[in-house]
């Protein structure tokens, strides 16, 4: 709670700061940067509450959040913008993320537990969005932008097992191979280094839609229709402006 309590008051001190004078505003510049980092789960269940039978027994299956299944991973993002004023600039974002997956328990079966492992999420992004700066003409440059985007989704299997009855059915097709929108708010800001080079940091709000669902078991047929997912990246940048 205390890094996140620290990061909000670093982007609040950011976003009130004056600029420091003297160096160039962003219209007809180019900027290309690197970013990495991860992002934090924030809402969305990825496998749904049902009732039913799994390896002929009645079953019982909680729901369970992206957060309980896959924790925290590294995210990696390059970066194009381009100043089509002195505080406006349109960007563009190329992103790739991977969280491995976790087993977890996830149910019972005639009183015995049910544990569920999925395979590791993984997906390969496109966004654009127009950044709005609310100080740009000096070293220190902080923004806020509404982005827009789109998301290729692996195929994820599930492996279900119940250890206390010796049974279990493996890779069960979960989610399609899927491209779902991808829609969000950035907040960050950049911290000029010389006339060119610039580090920084940018976070913000991701909302996606759920992927396509396989429908693979018949008695369990609605655990796997996904929330769509609410999600908080944090990246740290480094890059320069022409």
């Amino acid at each position: 709670m205390k890094p996140r309590i620290g990061l909000t008051a670093t982007f609040l001190a950011a976003l009130l700061a004056p600029g420091v004078a003297g160096a160039e505003g962003l219209e007809g510049r180019l900027t290309v940067a690197f970013q990495g980092g991860t992002e934090s789960m924030l809402a969305g269940d990825v496998l749904k509450g049902a009732q039913g039978s799994l390896i002929g027994k009645p079953v019982t299956i909680e729901s369970k959040s992206y957060r309980d299944v896959y924790a925290p991973d590294l995210r990696l993002q390059g970066l194009l913008g381009y100043g089509i004023g002195e505080r406006t600039e349109i960007i563009s974002r190329f992103t790739w993320y991977e969280a491995e997956g976790t087993g977890l328990e996830v149910g019972t079966s005639d009183g015995n537990p049910v544990f569920a492992f999925f395979e590791p999420y993984e997906e390969v992004g496109f966004e654009v969005g127009l950044r709005f700066y609310i100080s740009a003409a000096g070293r220190l440059k902080s923004y806020i932008a509404p982005v827009v985007g789109a998301r290729l989704l692996n195929e994820v299997l599930v492996s279900f097992s119940v250890p206390d009855a010796g049974s279990a059915i493996l890779n069960v097709p979960f989610n399609e191979e899927s491209t779902v929108p991808v829609f969000g708010l950035d907040l960050g800001f950049t911290f000029d280094l010389g006339s060119h080079l610039f580090v920084g940091v940018d976070t913000g709000l991701r909302y996606q839609t759920a992927p396509s669902q396989f429908d693979e078991l018949d008695d369990l047929s609605s655990i796997d229709d996904s929330d769509g997912r609410w999600t908080a990246p944090v990246v740290a940048s480094i890059g320069v402006r022409f």
